[in-house]
């Protein structure tokens, strides 16, 4: 009689709801073995991971949460600021004259939204002392070797401070392998990308350091903040075709420099990586500089 109660018991578990660390088991599903299993096998990658989305895609929130589960990783899940609901407080952060200057248009509503939920999660970083993050937008198919390599980050380059995961540029590959056939690469061109990347708290200082005033997209940034930057070969994520919820950027307001004067441009922007580099704060740089043209007018004149 006891085996038979026992057995039922087994068959048949309470009604109810517990939790297993941090992991919510709902006794009435009819998967509780799957779920009891599932959290048994968490992964403790022993760095917070956030995924950005914006309340409204709720399809891109499930696609992440599906394969970050599937994964056996903690996650939490981070509100965007909507960029149609950007207060006049959010739009002070940005230089529109320094956006015509630089990319010839003006960032759009969405890109201050996506620029500034990454903004906030550097400053949590820096403000909760947090030594490194992973950090993913809402449209990034990860590879099931992404857990290997968050358990070996010991083998990343002991000077990095940003892992770009889905950067689009070309890459030299080096030094040991990180897990299987990946390895750190060196990236030969400027990478364009915010999807997918892991953080440390020095990299998010110099970010804050050179993100103010907002003048360009937030992907931009990771190349001219002075950051001890690599990738990963072979990718391990990608990004998936969801289509923009930050809207189409706007067309240039006028046409492009030719090449001496884009080359010259290229040049002021390496020194000034050089000046943030060397300690001096981007909005010190700013200010010099429209100093210097104020007073180059004024000899003019």
């Amino acid at each position: 009689m006891v085996m038979i109660l026992m057995c039922c018991f087994l068959i048949s578990p309470p009604v109810g709801e517990d939790s297993l660390g941090d992991v919510k088991v709902d006794y009435t599903c009819a998967n509780f073995t799957d779920q009891l299993l599932k959290s048994m096998d968490m992964v403790d990658v022993q760095i917070p991971i956030w995924i950005i989305n914006l309340k409204r895609d709720v399809a891109r929130r499930d696609f992440m949460v599906e394969q970050l589960e599937r994964l056996g990783l903690a996650y939490e899940l981070i509100e965007a600021v909507d960029g149609s609901t950007l207060t006049d407080e959010d739009m002070s952060i940005t230089s529109p004259e320094l956006s015509e200057q630089r990319i010839y248009r003006q960032l759009t509503r969405g890109e201050i939204g996506c620029a500034l939920s990454h903004i906030r999660l550097w400053e949590r970083i820096v403000r909760e002392d947090i030594p490194e993050a992973l950090i993913f937008e809402d449209d990034v198919l990860i590879g099931r070797n992404m857990v290997d390599i968050l358990l070996n980050r010991e083998k990343l380059p002991q000077d990095w401070e940003h892992i770009n995961f889905t950067a689009w540029a070309r890459v030299v590959p080096f030094g040991d392998f990180i897990f299987d056939i990946y390895r750190a690469a060196k990236f030969l061109e400027r990478p364009f990308s915010s999807s997918a990347y892991l953080l440390t708290k020095s990299g998010a200082e110099k970010l804050l350091e050179t993100v103010y005033p907002l003048y360009i997209p937030i992907d931009d940034y990771f190349s001219i903040s002075g950051l001890n930057s690599y990738g990963v070969e072979p990718q391990v994520a990608a990004l998936m075709q969801f289509g923009t919820s930050i809207g189409q950027r706007l067309r240039a307001t006028k046409p492009k420099p030719k090449f001496w004067k884009r080359k010259h441009r290229e040049f002021i922007e390496m020194i000034r990586s050089i000046l943030i580099f060397c300690g001096i704060r981007s909005e010190w740089i700013v200010h010099l500089n429209q100093n210097f043209k104020t007073w180059f007018r004024s000899l003019r004149e």
